[in-house]
């Protein structure tokens, strides 16, 4: 069985979309996710959440991220479930702009969360420069 392909914005490897998810024809390239700003272009793995009650809004509850979160390779690596992308990593990856001085009603550059909805939450990747060619990542424990 093939790897899930890990994002390299989000450290995610979730494919489904939060059932609250605006609709949005990923078969077509060149459309931006009003969300996330994610281009489609990138994402035609991605599929729309299938319904559920109106009253059920926590994604730790999803029976789809229980399942993704039960990996043992997704709990070295995942820390958190957002309701939005579900799994994920908190470490910004290296090449993320700084959030130092930044009020928590801004809007990050990369995705558009809201930076106060993730204050404590997210660290910044450390450094890699001057980091070997074929170097393991201390986040995720991977070379490129």
């Amino acid at each position: 069985m093939a790897a899930a392909a890990v994002c390299p914005v989000v450290g995610t490897t979730n494919t489904m979309l939060p059932p609250s998810h605006p609709s949005v024809d990923l078969s077509k390239d060149g459309l931006v996710c009003p969300v996330t700003k994610a281009k489609t272009d990138h994402h035609h793995n991605l599929e729309k959440h299938p319904g559920i009650p109106a009253d059920s809004s926590n994604a730790e509850e999803c029976p789809a991220l229980q399942k993704i979160v039960s990996k043992p390779d997704q709990k070295a690596m995942d820390e958190g479930i957002c309701p939005v992308i579900g799994t994920a990593t908190s470490v910004l990856p290296p090449d993320h702009p700084s959030l130092s001085g930044k009020n928590d009603s801004d809007v990050c550059p990369v995705t558009n969360a809201k930076l106060g909805d993730h204050k404590d939450k997210i660290t910044q990747h450390p450094s890699v420069e001057g980091a070997a060619k074929d170097a393991v990542c201390p986040v995720v424990g991977r070379s490129a």
